[in-house]
């Protein structure tokens, strides 16, 4: 029975612990959710939802505001009142017997405050948007007012800078002023959302009205002011000039000068209606127009003092190359009488007479255009630059071609020195052979001997014709040259065959009476030697030699050129 008693003073215990943590948590959470129902700024919604305010409000701001007070009184209002009664009905359950009901109530209660502040959030917002709107348009009113103020008196004080521009600026700027008073009305009667549209188009009005006086004064300026004192230089300057005898790669410069004071006129008509683009356009073009004509008669200005300069400079530098022209064409035609000119050097040089005269015909055109007064200096100056550098560069040539037929002359007597060395060559090669006191002389050395000597005979009578080639005399020359000492080389061989023959014969028949095949080589020898074929009695007789006696052959030729070079 105890322990049963127990058991439910147990049970009892728990159970109350479980309703103390339960109405302890229901109380923490319903104190916040009720703090916060506390903390909504109803009081201050109300008084700017207060009725009074629609006396200042129409259009589209009014159906604004009026959503905003319904929401108001319908919805936060209503959520609000069940917020405070549910807080209570709680904190009343809470030490009843509907205890554990409130936890329902509870959920209620988050869910309302919830929405109150969703609520809120959306009035004050739409509060704010229609208070921002009030305060950017008076804020606008007063600075649009300040502005055109502004340019009123900017219009008054500063008119010298807008010229004829002024009355159409007035005008637009009336204008404005006209929407600005439409625009203050309209916020004056509350329509804020239309008065927005007028301010949005306003501004951008004033903006453009603004860069408008920005940028006449700029564009006015030169056109009133700076380029007709420019025009009218250039017409009395160019007027001057003419006077003066001057000609102009522009002919036409008076005329040009019309024409821009037209396109000036132009301009301050359409500037004058505001109408800027085309303005500048024209402003541009008459900055670079004005520009170019003051080069175009500076240039000849500038070029006059160089002409008159250098005129008689290029004179004397034509003349002197002329001459000197002339001097190498005379030269080259004696030239020509006895050598064969292989350059072209006639024709480049006639072709240098012909640039020569194309130079001295500008130059004389010059000349008259100057002393008839029709000269453009600019043009002039730059024809005689040009011819300068022609002109070097003909001496140059001219230097080229005399240098290239300067050495004939002493080309030819070397030549002729040469020759006289080859035929005293050929003569004394004759004579070595015949003092060879040989039975007779080998074919193949006869034939290149004739040839070597036709060769010379033949570069003897083409240095002794009217005109000689000296390029192919030279071409000769060397040939000749590299066959004389080739048969230099014949001539020692032959001689040095038929020698060392003799010699080795000699030597050989000292053998022959113990060795027949010595005696057999000395008798073909012989017989080889008698007909002339020296170099083949040597090898016959040297390698018989050599096989008798090894050595021999090579002490027999020793000993021979070592007398030779003694």
């Amino acid at each position: 029975m105890l322990q049963i008693l127990i058991g439910i003073l147990i049970i009892a215990l728990i159970v109350l612990a479980i309703i103390f943590f339960y109405q302890k948590r229901i109380i923490t959470v319903t104190k916040e959710l009720s703090a916060q129902v506390d903390a909504l700024d109803g009081e201050n919604l109300a008084k700017k939802l207060d009725s009074n305010h629609l006396e200042g409000l129409m259009g589209e701001s009014l159906k604004k505001f009026t959503a905003l007070r319904e929401l108001y009184d319908h919805d936060f209002v209503d959520d609000y009142q069940k917020a405070q009664d549910l807080v209570k009905s709680i904190q009343k359950d809470l030490h009843g017997k509907a205890v554990f009901s409130t936890s329902s109530q509870v959920n209620e209660l988050q869910k309302l405050v919830s929405q109150l502040n969703t609520t809120q959030s959306k009035l004050k917002k739409g509060i704010d948007e229609l208070d921002q709107a009030v305060k950017t348009q008076s804020d606008a009113i007063k600075q649009l007012r300040e502005e055109y103020n502004a340019f009123g008196r900017q219009l008054d004080e500063k008119s010298f800078d807008y010229g004829n521009s002024k009355d159409e600026l007035q005008s637009r700027l009336v204008n404005l002023e006209k929407k600005f008073e439409h625009f203050s009305d309209v916020v004056s009667k509350g329509d804020h959302d239309a008065a927005q549209e007028l301010l949005n188009d306003l501004q951008e009005r004033t903006s453009a009205y603004q860069k408008l006086m920005d940028e006449i004064p700029g564009l006015y300026r030169p056109l009133y002011a700076v380029f007709p004192d420019q025009l009218k230089e250039l017409k009395s300057g160019y007027a001057d000039l003419t006077k003066q005898q001057y000609r102009f790669t522009d002919d036409d410069i008076d005329k040009q000068v019309d024409e821009l004071e037209k396109e000036r006129q132009m301009a301050l008509k359409k500037l004058a209606n505001l109408n800027i683009a085309p303005v500048k356009e024209a402003s541009e073009h008459l900055t670079a127009e004005i520009d170019r004509l003051y080069d175009v008669m500076q240039k000849e200005i500038d070029a006059k003092p160089y002409v008159d300069k250098y005129i008689h400079q290029l004179h004397r530098h034509l003349e002197h190359a002329e001459k000197q022209n002339q001097e190498l064409m005379n030269e080259l035609q004696r030239l020509s009488n006895s050598y064969t000119l292989n350059n072209n050097e006639i024709a480049d040089t006639r072709q240098l007479d012909e640039q020569l005269k194309d130079i001295s015909k500008q130059y004389h055109d010059d000349i008259d255009s100057i002393e008839k007064h029709q000269a453009i200096y600019s043009n002039i100056w730059q024809q005689q630059q040009e011819a300068e550098k022609a002109l070097t560069e003909i001496e140059e040539q001219q230097k080229k071609i005399n240098d290239s037929v300067a050495g004939l002359q002493s080309d030819e007597q070397r030549a002729r020195k040469a020759l006289q060395g080859f035929v005293s060559d050929i003569r004394t090669t004759k004579r070595r052979v015949e003092n060879l006191n040989l039975p007779g002389i080998p074919q193949n050395y006869l034939d290149y001997f004739f040839v070597v000597s036709d060769e010379i005979s033949k570069l003897s009578n083409a240095m002794n014709q009217p005109q000689i080639d000296m390029e192919e005399i030279t071409k000769q020359l060397l040939i000749v040259q590299d066959d004389l000492e080739t048969l230099h080389d014949k001539t020692d061989n032959l001689r040095d065959s038929a020698a060392l023959t003799e010699r080795m014969i000699q030597y050989a028949n000292r053998l022959s009476n113990n060795n027949d095949e010595v005696d057999s080589a000395i008798q073909k020898a012989q017989r080889l030697f008698d007909n002339h074929d020296y170099s083949g009695a040597l090898e016959t007789i040297g390698t018989a030699l050599e096989e008798a006696e090894a050595g021999s052959f090579k002490r027999i030729e020793q000993d021979y050129y070592k007398g030779i070079n003694n």
